[in-house]
This record gives structure tokens, C-alpha cells and sequence, in this order.
């Protein structure tokens, strides 16, 4: 039987200790154990528990009945054909002192396209960068400003935009696929009618005088954590990027992860981590001159992120990583997640503050599926009810996707060697947001009676003995748990008297609808976002105003800032519509980035106390709640903006405390040269 590679992960460091030096044995004791030296293909040095060994089917068989092994599957990395899935079907997307951002006011728009997608008449006879989105204005305050004031959605509120913070001294990723980074949105001179921020802070983090803001974690990330190996041959290992940064060759980028002699001795215990050679900068990023490759959908996130127009954290410091992009993504979820845990583990000390930047990672992704079919549902605690698959689905079930997502619906995965890196992301302390779906599905907590909702096979099974696919990965049969990536981080303790305590470290972000009730003049979500009281918060989304590389991403409009001398004729810098909680997500990330600004040591458990205790529930009559439907054949239809027990609660400019204040004597003076430094002069 041919052999195959496999990730063998157990529970404990010691217990992989043991069980890899027993493979690795010709004359192991253990029963489990093959009787031959078993080849270490992938030590996977940066975890405690993972390895990736070359194994029969059989030895796996084998394998799986030791006591000491957690998870054993293929190696998702070796397999990239069998288990990424295509870009467009796990996109997110639908079919201190408060400061002015600006020194004029600008007409800020609720909604600017009608229920049709048309641009309305009085948003596109203004100049079109004299136009804001609510993504903005509408998070200033409680209560949403159109409701407040003469005007309707459709209509300007001329205004200033106020800010605590831009998210300064906080990295944050755009986990997507390729993002355009040379659009006018991330570029901060030379651009024509250029109009910044009034505290906006230009360049990267490797090179202030650099007009392109945005660096890639896998390509830039290496000289950022280990300048001392690339200053060491420059000639050989450093370039010049297009916008004046110097920045690794890509060869000496890639090695630097895939070979751990390829980099200081210091960091080489993180062992290979085995990055595609397709991460190219012009295939993920692109260039005044290249588009990068699927670059629609990472654009419209970074531009919500951390564009100096549309996003929230304008002065973070803006990365990018190719997660999931066709073709030239960085290789698997396993290695995305791993590669960021390594640069938030490695990345330098600021000196500032004498502690590593905050760590943010925005998610518009998730698995989901419209092929999963069993012979019987469990809703709440009434037992199996026989319904034979599809066909004959309860409605609680057959309403999901209807709205935004072509009837596809997301479940609980089983642990698995990807799972697993992003358990130990989230456990390295970076903060992942995530958007909830836009399947308006409802996502449970365990203390709500739907969270065991499921489909199964026959009415013996209990929750964790059936299995469905998403993308080739094994799924529970749940239909309203967090799907993959929502519940990454996912931990279940014991607690007093056997009392179980689940965590969900990732912030699960849903989304708000551009247009308010008719009657009640209220906020509500927008019909296709999940829901449940598994949502941290909802966020505006729905027909937000993004960065787009053309005119060919579907309802457009030019900008006044839509040249510069080294941009060719290949496109032009224009906004989008872009809604779905893909939308929602790093507007909602971008904020948080604001909150971390000021709370550096905090974790994921402060972060949503914050969120739960700071960002108060909407009142009943400025939001839509809609009924909560309790039985598994009720009329679940009826209401697709119905909460379904989410709290009603919209993300908005709370007061944030200040935990990490500037530290008063800090002070450099006189001109400071930094090569891939981290602070910029005070003064």
C-alpha cells in the first residue's frame, strides 16, 4: 500500500515526543506503532503537538487507536488541489480624544443605491470623493444619526467624521485573497486631488518615505521580524519595490520560511513552513502596473480596514496575506494561520511601549455547503424526527441560504490538523474577526436550546457520529452552531462541579442593512446575515462604499483621486458597492484595531467584556428584533430580519478605555535612520 503524508497531532508536547520518536523507530514497542523508521516529512517545529509523517492508510488505521493521538489526517498543505476550495465559494460576500478625520465636512450616506442597485440620483451628481457610506458616520453615536435627523437614508447628512484613534501601533492583517495594494486607496503621495486624514501617518512600517502603506505578511513579514539576515547580503537578498521600500527579493522571502537555515539562527526553531513559490508580489498584490490576481474581494476588505478614505484604522500597520485567492494563495488555511501566529510570535518590540503590537486579523471567509442531506433532525430536545433528506426538509432548516447564499448553510467541523493551527493562533493572542455568513443562519451559544440542533443518519447517532463534507473537510451534522472559520479557537474546560465552559475566541461579526424598517424607522439586520446570540455584534455592511481595481465589479463609481504618475492606463481607481457580512467584518476590524490602539494586553476575553459591557444594547425602538421562532416546522420565513436572540447590538464609537496610554517621556530627537525599524520620531 502506497504511502501518503499525514499530520499526526496529539494532546500534549510530551505525548508527540514520545509517539514521533516512536515512529521514527525501527523497533517501537507500542502495538499502534508500525514496525518500521516511519518518515518525518514536516517536524513542524513552530507547534507542540503537529507533525507530518509518511504513513499507509493501514498505519493510520493503526495509528488512530493510540490513546495518546488527538487528530490524524492528510496533510491538507501536500494536497492543495483536494482541499482549497475556489475563492468565489468561501468569499463572505453576497451573490483618546476624539479628533475630526477630516477639516471639512462631507455628505455621508446611509444608503446610495436604491433596492435595485441603481446610483441614486443625488449621491452621483455630488463629486464622488466627497462621499462617505455609513461605515463611518453612522458608527459615531448609539443611536443611527438618520433616525434623528429630517432626512431619510437616501439623503446627506453633511458632517464631520470624529475618531478616538486610527489604530496606530496595531498590526492588522486582511486574511483574504489578492488585494490590489497600488489602488490610490493605499497610496499616500503624488496621488491627484489627494485629500488624507488630518493625523494620517504615511508609509509602512519598513519605510515611512514609501508611498504604497500596505505590506504582505509572507513576502515583507521576514525582513520586518529578521532585519539582521537580510542587511547581512543585501545584494542577494533585498530589492527595491516599486513605491521606493526595500523589501526581500521573493526568493529570499520564501526561503526564509521554507528553509530554517535561511534566516538567523534565533528564529530557526520555528522549523520549514512550506509557503507556495506561486506567492509572488505581482500575483497577490500586484504593482502600478499589474493587477493582482482575483483581487476584487481583498481590495473592498483592506480599503474597509484600513484605507485612508473608507477604513476605520488608517494609521495601523496595514498587512496583507493571500489566504485563500485561485491559484497564488499562500498555500493552505493550515500554513495561512501558522504563518501568522509566527509573526505575531516573532515580529520586533516596540520601543515605544517595550511590548509586542497587537495582532488583528480580518476574516471575510467561511465554509459552508447546500449538499448536506441526512434521514433525520434533532431540534431543541425532541428527538429524532424522521424527514428524508432535502426534498423534505423541516423549514427550520430549509430557509437557510435562501437569502444571499444560494442555499448553502455552514456546520461545526471536527478538529483537524488546520483547525488545530488556528487554535494555536488564537491561543498566541492575535485576535480574529470573523464574518458570521450570510445565510441567515442562526448561530447558537451552548446555553441556548437550538445549540445542538442537527441532521443525522438515523436516530441512534449521537451528535459527534455523523459526518458531513464541506470542501473535503469533516463536519458535524449542526446546523446552528459557528461554522469554520467562526469557531476557530474553540475550547471546552471543566469547570465547579462538572459544569462545562465552551469559549469562542473569534469575534463573529453580522451585518447591518443599508435601509431602515419602513414603518418603524428602526435599524435592522439585512435579510441573508446569520444571527443567534452567537454574534458579538452587527456592524454596517450592506452597500458599503469600497476601493474596486475597474469598472468591471458590478455597481461603480470614479473617484476624484484616481491617478498618479506611475499608474498605468490598465485600470482605473474607483469605489464599489460591496456588501455581506464580508463587508461587516473589517469595517468591524478596523475598529478594533482603534480599541487595541489604547488596550495593547488585551486578550480576546477583554476584548468582548468590552464589547458586551461598553457597546449597549440598541432600545427596541431604534432596532428591529423581529420573533424568535421555537419549533423546527414553525414559519421561519416570514421574517428574514428577524435577530433570532442576538442581542441588539450595533457597533459604535463607545467610549474605550485607556489602558496603554503614550508614554509621556518618550522623545527622540534629531534625524534617525531605521532600516526595518518599527517607531516613528516624536518630536
Amino acid at each position: 500500500m502506497s504511502e501518503k503524508y499525514y499530520v499526526v497531532t496529539t494532546y500534549t508536547k510530551e505525548q508527540y515526543d514520545e509517539i514521533s520518536a516512536e515512529l521514527m523507530s525501527s523497533d517501537s514497542t507500542p502495538e499502534t506503532i508500525p514496525d518500521r523508521a516511519v518518515d518525518l516529512t514536516d517536524a513542524r517545529e513552530h507547534s507542540d503537538v503537529r507533525g507530518e509523517f509518511s504513513l499507509t492508510e493501514d498505519e493510520v488505521t493503526v495509528l488512530q487507536a493510540d490513546d495518546r493521538v488527538k487528530i490524524i489526517n492528510e496533510s491538507f498543505n501536500r494536497y492543495p488541489d483536494t482541499y482549497m476550495p475556489p475563492s468565489d465559494e468561501v468569499k463572505a460576500d453576497v451573490w483618546g480624544e476624539k479628533k475630526d478625520r477630516w477639516q471639512t465636512p462631507y455628505n455621508n450616506y446611509q444608503a446610495w443605491t436604491d433596492e435595485f442597485q441603481s446610483i441614486r440620483t443625488e449621491f452621483s451628481n455630488a463629486e464622488p470623493t466627497q462621499n462617505r457610506t455609513t461605515a463611518l458616520y453612522r458608527m459615531q453615536t448609539k443611536q443611527n444619526p438618520w433616525k434623528t435627523s429630517t432626512t431619510d437614508e437616501y439623503t446627506a447628512i453633511s458632517a464631520k467624521v470624529q475618531q478616538q484613534g486610527a489604530g496606530e501601533h496595531v498590526d492588522v492583517i486582511c486574511a483574504d485573497n489578492g488585494t490590489w495594494i497600488a489602488h490610490t486607496e493605499f497610496i499616500n503621495k503624488g496621488v491627484n486631488n489627494q485629500v488624507n486624514p488630518l493625523d494620517y501617518k504615511p508609509g509602512n512600517v519598513l519605510d515611512r518615505s514609501g508611498y504604497c502603506d500596505v505590506l504582505d505578511v509572507v513576502l515583507d513579514g521576514p525582513y520586518y521580524i529578521d532585519p539582521d539576515w537580510f542587511n547581512a547580503d543585501p545584494d542577494n537578498r533585498l530589492e527595491t519595490r516599486w513605491d521606493g521600500t526595500v523589501v526581500p527579493t521573493e526568493s529570499a522571502a520564501q526561503n526564509w520560511w521554507r528553509d530554517s537555515t535561511q534566516r538567523s539562527v534565533s528564529l530557526a526553531s520555528f522549523g520549514n513552513i512550506l509557503v507556495s513559490t506561486n506567492y509572488t508580489r505581482n500575483n497577490v498584490h500586484g504593482s502600478p502596473s499589474t493587477l493582482a490576481y482575483d483581487a476584487d474581494h481583498g481590495t473592498q476588505c483592506a480599503s474597509l480596514i484600513y484605507g485612508r478614505t473608507h477604513g476605520w484604522a488608517y494609521n495601523c500597520n496595514k498587512w496583507h496575506l493571500n489566504l485563500y485567492g485561485s491559484v497564488y494563495n499562500v498555500g493552505s488555511f493550515e500554513i495561512g494561520f501558522d504563518v501568522q501566529k509566527i509573526f505575531h510570535q516573532n515580529k520586533p518590540i516596540n520601543p515605544i511601549f517595550g511590548t509586542r503590537d497587537p495582532t488583528v486579523s480580518s476574516n471575510s471567509w467561511g465554509f459552508r455547503s447546500s449538499t448536506k442531506s441526512g434521514s433525520y433532525y434533532y431540534f431543541r430536545s425532541d428527538g429524532a424526527a424522521s424527514y428524508g433528506g432535502t426534498s423534505n426538509e423541516p423549514n427550520y432548516i430549509s430557509w437557510l441560504g435562501v437569502q444571499g447564499d444560494g442555499g448553502r448553510w455552514k456546520s461545526e467541523m471536527y478538529d483537524n490538523s488546520m483547525t488545530q493551527a488556528g487554535d494555536e493562533l488564537t491561543q498566541a493572542g492575535v485576535i480574529m474577526v470573523c464574518a458570521a455568513g450570510n445565510s441567515n443562519q442562526p448561530q447558537y451559544n451552548p446555553d441556548h436550546a437550538n445549540y445542538d440542533n442537527r441532521i443525522s443518519n438515523n436516530n441512534t447517532n449521537t451528535f459527534y457520529q455523523d459526518t458531513f463534507t464541506e470542501f473535503g473537510y469533516n463536519v458535524t451534522g449542526s446546523t446552528n452552531r459557528r461554522g469554520f472559520p467562526q469557531h476557530i479557537g474553540k475550547t471546552v474546560s471543566q469547570t465547579f462541579q462538572g459544569n462545562t465552559t465552551v469559549k469562542f475566541p473569534a469575534i463573529n461579526v453580522g451585518c447591518l442593512n443599508d435601509n431602515m424598517t419602513n414603518s418603524y424607522d428602526q435599524d435592522r439586520k439585512v435579510n441573508y446575515s446569520d444571527c443567534g446570540n452567537a454574534i458579538d455584534f452587527f456592524a454596517p455592511g450592506d452597500g458599503t462604499l469600497a476601493a474596486c481595481p475597474n469598472s468591471t465589479y458590478g455597481v461603480d463609481v470614479e473617484r476624484l483621486d484616481d491617478e498618479y504618475a506611475d499608474l498605468s492606463a490598465i485600470s482605473a481607481c474607483r469605489d464599489t458597492r460591496f456588501s455581506g457580512t464580508s463587508a461587516a467584518c473589517p469595517v468591524g476590524a478596523g475598529f478594533i484595531a482603534v480599541v487595541m490602539q489604547y488596550n495593547r494586553s488585551w486578550t480576546y476575553e477583554n476584548l468582548r467584556n468590552w464589547i458586551e459591557t461598553s457597546v449597549e444594547v440598541q432600545p427596541s425602538s431604534d432596532m428591529y428584533e423581529g420573533t424568535e421562532v421555537t419549533t423546527a416546522n414553525g414559519n421561519w420565513s416570514s421574517d428574514y430580519n428577524a435577530l433570532h436572540g442576538a442581542d441588539r447590538r450595533v457597533l459604535y464609537a463607545a467610549t474605550i478605555p485607556i489602558n496603554t496610554p503614550y508614554p509621556a517621556d518618550f522623545k527622540m530627537e534629531g534625524p534617525i535612520a531605521i532600516t526595518a525599524g518599527h517607531f516613528d520620531k516624536v518630536v
